[in-house]
């Protein structure tokens, strides 16, 4: 099954979650922009709840893949760091101001996910 989702605005640990059954697992990929452009280097993190996360590197085409995901609402932080420089603003990165929410259902989701830098 592929599902859809887009996140209008827009760190990693990999963390196995071992309270979701393999039957309510989901899988995320899809590309980040930023300002039209792919982003060119970071991490994704989807917030599964009880403090634990899930996430994955964001490649140097703005693409990303993030398995072992649970179904349900999550929401999503993006970090990109280049020389020590934050490329995005904090409302990205940080867990308590972030507006990303993406939808996951069961199986496989694409998620393309476009930021802007104001």
């Amino acid at each position: 099954m592929l599902s859809k989702c887009l996140a209008s605005l827009v760190a990693i640990s990999l963390v196995s979650v071992a309270s979701a059954g393999d039957e309510m697992l989901s899988s995320a990929e899809g590309k980040i922009t930023l300002n039209g452009q792919p982003l060119p280097k970071g991490k994704i993190i989807f917030h599964v709840g009880n403090g634990q996360f899930v996430g994955g590197r964001i490649n140097e085409d703005g693409t990303y893949k993030v398995d072992r995901i649970p179904a349900g609402t999550h929401k999503v932080t993006v970090e990109a760091v280049v020389n020590g420089k934050n490329l995005l603003p904090a409302k990205y990165a940080s867990e308590e101001r972030s507006l990303l929410r993406v939808e996951l259902k069961k199986g496989k989701n694409t998620c393309d996910i476009s930021l802007a830098s104001r």
